[in-house]
């Protein structure tokens, strides 16, 4: 990726299910001053593609995910790359990690650097239970078994994340 390419906004949907499987769609939109994803050639976005994919992949490899205690492992399954227009390009990720779940409490972990947002981004996550408690970063609102977290840019990222639910 270009230096000239920079990130300005991200939105992520999580959703898990009953058996403990977590769906990513994970999606960056960019400002790409000098064009350079219109520009490429078909072969080119291939490489491309792959390279995006490599670079989500070391940094899911770099977190900690826990469900319950144990740790699970994040892969992503799909890249892809489209065009808003010349200029705002965006990337979608898919990533699915599987996770053991009780009946009563489940704990959902992440854990990664410490950071401060480069860009706002926000996210929402669809649980199999009732949300009890969470330790997020940004602007939190739970309904139900649905969380939706809003962060600014510059908003300071303390790097562990937890969503406590309950499984009727």
């Amino acid at each position: 990726m270009s230096e000239n390419i920079k990130p300005i906004y991200a939105r992520g949907f999580f959703n898990m299910n009953n058996l403990g499987e977590t769906n990513q769609l994970v999606i960056f939109y960019y400002y790409d001053k000098d064009s350079y994803y219109a520009s490429l050639k078909k072969d080119e976005i291939k490489n491309e593609l792959n390279k995006l994919k490599d670079n989500m992949q070391y940094y899911l490899d770099r977190e900690i995910i826990k469900v319950n205690g144990k740790r699970v492992k994040a892969k992503v399954l799909f890249t892809r790359l489209g065009l808003l227009d010349v200029t705002h390009p965006y990337v979608e990720f898919i990533i699915r990690f599987y996770g053991e779940l009780n009946q009563g409490e489940n704990l959902y972990e992440d854990i990664y650097e410490e950071e401060i947002a480069e860009y706002p981004y926000e996210a929402i996550w669809v649980l199999p239970g009732k949300i009890i408690s969470y330790s997020l970063s940004g602007r939190v609102k739970i309904k139900n078994n649905i969380l939706f977290v809003k962060v600014k840019k510059g908003t300071k990222i303390k790097g562990n994340e937890k969503i406590v639910f309950f499984i009727e």
